[in-house]
């Protein structure tokens, strides 16, 4: 019998939980939970962290990057298994996702920006101008940035649309630009925050919004193209059996999002003078009315 730590930031990320735990179940691996939820509040992750080590746990199932963070600082070799990361080595949890080096591995949460690419041309064929609003201290949402730039894509015109103050929102309509067709969010506790007033601004001057996050669609994004977070867990126990059966965490490699999930609104088409292409709706897993 294990005793496995479950270090977790918000009761968002309860299906990645509830995956690992089923995924565990299924590799026929019994264990004794200890669980510490720091709901929302960062600042309290690494005195959890601490209480789960002396806890004597074999290993910490680690949810979200800071809480992963939290979990390989600790003096202690306990090694971890972590989702849904969106960038494991800017983040500095692994060296590299194919040779993490460190004493943790898991599964990456962010779906690739060619993917993404692909699901708003598919779901609004007619854009050619993309905004990506984001937060200039947000690591998840400069990473995403930063592998929309590295695409070469000649279907959109990319407009970066930076904040450093979540206050520059209640003038999103003078950050916007006229021309602007589509609005992308990456990932991001700024932006998710303050989602209703995003949407609010933009269902005003009728700019369809893609997210990243998937409870900002039924809160009225027209769509998204997210990560199975029940999926990654199941995922991240195939991990833990690996580690419990002797191998280190540092020569396991970092897996990513194999089949992501497309979210869609049809209320906010419909606001918007939209149809759902019939392919998307025939794909999504989820359509919110």
């Amino acid at each position: 019998m294990y005793n496995i730590g479950i270090l977790q930031l918000t009761q968002n990320l309860d299906d990645a939980v509830n995956g690992f735990k089923q995924g565990l179940a299924q590799q026929e691996i019994a264990a004794n939970f200890h669980y510490l939820n720091a709901d929302g509040n960062i600042d309290l992750l690494p005195d959890l962290a601490i209480a789960l080590a002396q806890q004597k746990v074999d290993l910490i199932f680690a949810c979200s990057t800071p809480s992963a963070q939290a979990a390989i600082e600790l003096v202690e070799h306990i090694p971890v298994v972590f989702t849904p990361v969106f960038d494991p080595v800017g983040s500095g949890l692994v060296n590299s996702l194919a040779l993490p080096g460190g004493k943790a591995t898991g599964v990456a949460g962010m779906v690739p920006a060619d993917a993404k690419i692909t699901f708003i041309q598919r779901l609004l064929p007619a854009a050619r101008t993309l905004g990506i609003l984001y937060h200039v201290n947000d690591s998840n949402s400069i990473a995403e940035v930063e592998n929309f730039r590295k695409l070469e894509n000649s279907t959109f015109t990319l407009i970066e649309i930076p904040i450093h103050e979540a206050e520059e929102l209640s003038n999103l309509p003078d950050l916007l630009p006229i021309n602007l067709d589509v609005l992308f969010l990456p990932i991001g506790r700024i932006v998710e925050e303050n989602f209703a007033t995003i949407v609010y601004y933009t269902d005003t001057i009728n700019i369809p919004v893609i997210t990243s996050h998937a409870p900002n669609v039924p809160a009225g994004a027209l769509g998204a193209l997210v990560a199975n977070h029940h999926q990654l867990g199941v995922e991240c126990a195939a991990k833990a059996k690996e580690i419990l059966s002797g191998t280190m965490p540092a020569s396991i490699p970092v897996d990513t999002v194999k089949i992501p999930e497309i979210l869609l609104n049809d209320f906010a088409a419909q606001n918007l003078g939209l149809n759902l292409p019939a392919d998307l709706v025939a794909e999504a897993k989820e359509i919110f009315e």
